[in-house]
């Protein structure tokens, strides 16, 4: 085969990606607006549970979102210490297609001041991950970070920073979580302290906050 052949074959195989892979993200971007509709709109059956675990000093809640008897949403929110943690996971026929994580680290800080002087201020890191999925299969994922200081007026919200390409390591550690969690759907939570935690992992998170907490 001509060489030139093989480079317009390989043209082509690299464009239906492409196009393959936009036409996906395009449908997730559909169906993760349609189910914020209707969890914003408080249309979805809810099942809650709160829990707490006394020997890790942690507490949480774990929500499940029905349209009918289908699922189409799972928050799990837990607290531990000063770090704040939130994983969202949107479903459509069965299969999870988005996954939103949220990591919030509070702790304290010095900085000067225009005068020079040094002053205690607080301080709100921010850690976002997302997942995209087609058929158990990761497609797209993104990270972002960003702070919140209580001596700079103007909040930053999520909106005003941009996305970042990232590789996908976290990407099978979403799944599992997701399967592990539908497991809490028709059973009470006896034992919080084994209640799967966030899919970003906890150790580096806590090396964050014990350097940043002996600033």
């Amino acid at each position: 085969m001509k060489p030139t052949i093989v480079l317009v074959l390989l043209l082509t195989s690299f464009i239906s990606l492409g196009q393959t892979r936009k036409g996906a993200l395009s449908d997730i971007r559909n169906k993760y607006q349609l189910i914020r509709e209707l969890v914003d709109t408080n249309t979805l059956r809810q099942h809650h549970t709160e829990y707490s675990c006394e020997e890790a000093i942690e507490k949480g809640g774990l929500t499940f979102y029905y349209n009918g008897n289908e699922l189409k949403h799972i928050i799990h929110t837990h607290t531990k210490g000063h770090v704040k943690y939130r994983d969202e996971f949107y479903i459509w026929d069965d299969e999870l297609f988005f996954q939103y994580a949220t990591h919030k680290i509070s702790y304290k800080d010095y900085e000067r001041s225009k005068s020079g002087k040094r002053q205690l201020v607080d301080v709100i890191l921010t850690l976002e991950e997302r997942f995209y999925f087609k058929e158990r299969n990761v497609i797209k994922c993104q990270f972002k970070d960003f702070e919140n200081r209580s001596n700079r007026p103007k909040e930053i919200k999520t909106n005003n920073v941009r996305n970042v390409n990232v590789g996908c390591d976290q990407a099978q550690s979403a799944l599992k979580k997701f399967d592990l969690l539908l497991r809490y759907q028709d059973m009470e939570i006896e034992d919080a302290c084994n209640l799967p935690k966030s899919i970003t992992k906890i150790e580096p998170l806590d090396g964050i906050y014990g350097n940043l907490g002996h600033n």
